[in-house]
């Protein structure tokens, strides 16, 4: 198979690029800046599927009549704790910001803040959100659903998506624990990055249309289905996501979701929950910040397996990672680079992305 040429990519041009594409979609400036920001940070921490490789698609949503660039997203239901809010199909990073930010001022005044989040499509990165509420001190829980992808575990009807959740603690010395993971093996973007590259994808990520373990990613995307994360454990943990976040929105789950076959030409409806909780209101936020340090080292001191290095707490890895890109670009193959060129001749934005 045909493997991609690897680019190093500026970040601050790649973000600045990103939004100007965004902003020619007719997003408000401080909108698409964000987010640029939130996909830029996956690239950054090495969750590639769901950084700039994503433009192309959501500039598809927008010309199919999938994406509002000028959603009107507004908080329908709030009380001291709970927000109920709406997306109005608009860029979900929106939509999970304004859920963040809002669980965030509630948990401020009364200890927890809970928003639930509807008619959004793709929100990124969701742990761009815990980890907001993490840099300001408090615990951030997000996770959302969307489009029919995965079947239920024994079954082969795609009934629910990838259901990713995060957990974000603030440290002190330590980086925050930082955990972002979908309930699938791996996320569907992650096959749509070896699609593009040609590249074949490891046998436990996903089954083919017989339901046998392939390490075809179009064969995957088209025809079979992703496998979960621990069999049924996986599964559990994503019919759990699918209530708190469809089921409690009044929003889409289930079947009532549209499938998704084809990013950017199929539909991508989600919700999400966004909850911040004050760490201030059990022990003093030092307290816990110094006791997250010390289990951060008590991981650190495991001893190690044959076959390992060094143990990593959540998180800890995509730390490293960003920083390592920060300073030496960020690491993209050229079928991502000549889809942004493209876009980039297309909405008349010129830039030199290359490190």
């Amino acid at each position: 198979m045909y493997q991609d040429d690897i680019l190093k990519i500026n970040p601050k041009l790649l973000s600045t690029f990103i939004s100007k594409v965004v902003m020619a979609l007719e997003t408000p400036s401080n909108d698409a800046d964000f987010i640029a920001s939130v996909l830029v940070e996956a690239d950054l921490r090495g969750v590639d599927s769901h950084g700039a490789t994503r433009l192309a698609g959501y500039v598809k949503m927008r010309d199919n009549g999938l994406l509002n660039p000028l959603a009107k997203i507004q908080v329908l239901d709030s009380n001291s704790a709970c927000t109920l809010i709406d997306g109005d199909n608009g860029f979900g990073m929106l939509g999970a910001r304004l859920g963040m930010q809002t669980a965030i001022e509630q948990a401020r005044k009364n200890g927890i803040g809970m928003s639930v989040a509807r008619n959004m499509t793709h929100t990124g990165l969701v742990g761009y959100y815990t980890m907001t509420a993490a840099k300001q001190g408090y615990i951030g829980i997000a996770m959302n659903n969307g489009p029919q992808i995965v079947p239920a575990y024994g079954g082969t009807t795609p009934l629910l998506a990838t259901n990713p959740i995060s957990f974000a603690f603030p440290a002190d010395k330590e980086e925050p624990i930082v955990l972002d993971m979908a309930t699938s093996m791996v996320a569907a973007g992650k096959l749509r990055i070896a699609e593009k590259k040609g590249e074949p994808i490891p046998l436990d990520w996903g089954l083919d249309r017989n339901g046998e373990p392939t390490d075809d990613a179009t064969e995957v995307l088209a025809n079979g289905y992703l496998q979960w994360a621990g069999g049924y454990k996986g599964f559990g943990l994503a019919t759990a996501i699918e209530v708190l976040s469809g089921v409690l929105s009044g929003g889409t789950f289930g079947t009532g979701t549209p499938p998704l076959k084809n990013f950017g030409e199929d539909p991508l409806i989600s919700c999400g929950t966004y909850i911040a909780i004050d760490i201030e209101k059990f022990i003093p936020l030092n307290d816990f910040q110094s006791r997250v340090d010390s289990l951060v080292q008590m991981i650190h001191s495991s001893n190690l397996n044959p076959s390992s290095s060094r143990v990593y707490a959540s998180g800890e890895i995509e730390f490293e990672r960003k920083r390592e890109r920060m300073q030496n670009g960020i690491p993209m193959s050229d079928s991502v680079y000549n889809e942004l060129l493209s876009l980039g001749h297309r909405f008349g934005i010129e830039s030199d992305l290359l490190k």
